[in-house]
């Protein structure tokens, strides 16, 4: 799976095109392209296989203390067993009354806020699964899952800049993390360190062959420094790997998408969501593409679905949006970015989309004062600034 390591003219090439090239701007019809993909809980629950063994001989030696104290931790160990079925089950919400269960017995139990965590980043609420992954570092500091999963949804909650530190010190705690790598590889990615990001993903996939984050990460990047063959050959490297993964499909879709390639990459984002029903990005995908295309009918099904899916991911209901002003229905679209922004207010595309449909549905006040928020969070974007120029009175848009 790993690319090969020996320097040739190629890589020396690359490394020249990576310094020289200007960071490219960031455009895309909607958010949902600000996020590589989710976290792989197949990856997660190997890289955490050691924090349940702890667990579990901790809880060994605590048993054997006097009866009481043994009955408790019998009835933690039931939850705990119960909240992991559960979870593997993708069954959140049982998973969570499991866990809130244990945490009424043992408020301070790692393994509890630890897989709370994790059913609430399944669940797509990266603020409140934010504060579990806090306290279980307090908890556990010297603890390489414990960074990690804080990491994660910083990077979920789009706060790189912070998610970054964490997923260093998860690899100075335990350098054999892989998934830690390539995630901090994504980090540098979309600060536009390319050379970095590549770096990162290439220790990555030495570390675990079988993983496709890495590989999913460095197409994004050789697309970035204008290199198509090498990205096309790492999402085929990605697929190669685990044909039966449907985020690597969906994110093979999506770049054919992007290169206009619409029939290929509408059977790749159909095939991610035959492949897993539940995968709310797939439907994002298959929305965009088919409302690319002009089957804007089918797209509303799709995006609609991804909402149900995923209620408190604001990309659900962006995408959602975007596709009912391809309908030219923009008082939907205006009520579903206002439901995103409820999600993410700080998210300054969200604030220009939401300002660009109330203009298109007629509110012309209302959009101006919305653009006029956007461009303190998008200061040199010209298209708010074109946009208020053209709706204000000459003069009063500074």
């Amino acid at each position: 799976m790993s690319k090969p390591s020996s320097i040739t003219k190629a890589s020396v090439l690359l490394c020249l095109l990576l310094t020289a090239l200007p960071v490219p701007a960031f455009a895309a019809p909607f958010p949902f392209f600000k996020r590589v993909y989710k976290t792989d809980e197949k990856s997660l629950r190997e890289e955490s296989a050691k924090l349940d063994k702890l667990d579990e001989k901790l809880l060994d030696e605590a048993m054997s203390g006097d009866e009481e104290k043994s009955d408790r931790l019998k009835q933690i160990e039931k939850h705990i067993k119960l909240g992991d079925m559960f979870f593997g089950r993708r069954d959140y919400t049982n998973s969570l009354i499991e866990f809130e269960d244990v945490l009424k017995l043992e408020a301070d139990n790692f393994k509890a806020h630890y897989m709370l965590g994790k059913v609430l980043m399944g669940m797509a609420d990266y603020e409140e699964a934010l504060k579990e992954f806090d306290r279980i570092v307090v908890l556990r500091p010297g603890s390489a899952d414990a960074h990690f999963m804080r990491a994660e949804a910083l990077r979920m909650l789009g706060r790189g800049d912070d998610a970054r530190p964490e997923y260093l010190r998860a690899t100075t705690i335990d350098k054999t993390n892989a998934l830690a790598h390539a995630y901090l590889g994504e980090c540098y990615r979309m600060k536009g360190r390319y050379r970095d990001a590549i770096a990162e993903c290439k220790i990555a996939s030495k570390l675990k062959k079988d993983l496709v984050v890495p590989h999913l990460i460095l197409a994004q990047c050789y697309a970035s420094v204008r290199l198509p063959e090498l990205a096309v050959q790492e999402y085929k490297t990605a697929i190669a790997v685990n044909p039966m993964d449907p985020v690597v499909h969906a994110r093979y879709g999506l770049a054919l998408g992007k290169n206009n390639q619409w029939k290929e990459a509408i059977a790749q984002l159909l095939h991610a969501t035959e492949l897993d029903p539940s995968y709310s990005e797939g439907h994002v995908g298959l929305a965009w593409a088919l409302a690319s295309t002009g089957r804007v009918e089918e797209a509303l099904k799709e995006a609609r679905l991804a909402v149900s899916l995923a209620p408190n991911d604001p990309d659900t209901h962006s995408n959602l949006a975007w596709v009912y002003g391809k309908n030219k229905d923009h008082n939907s679209a205006v009520i579903e970015y206002r439901l995103a922004l409820q999600i993410d207010p700080k998210n300054g595309q969200l604030q220009k989309a939401l300002g660009l449909e109330l203009r298109e549905s007629g509110d012309l006040n209302s959009a101006i004062a919305q653009l006029l928020s956007a461009r303190k969070l998008l200061p040199g974007d010209d298209e708010v600034k074109r946009t208020l120029q053209s709706l204000m009175p000459k003069g009063q848009n500074e």
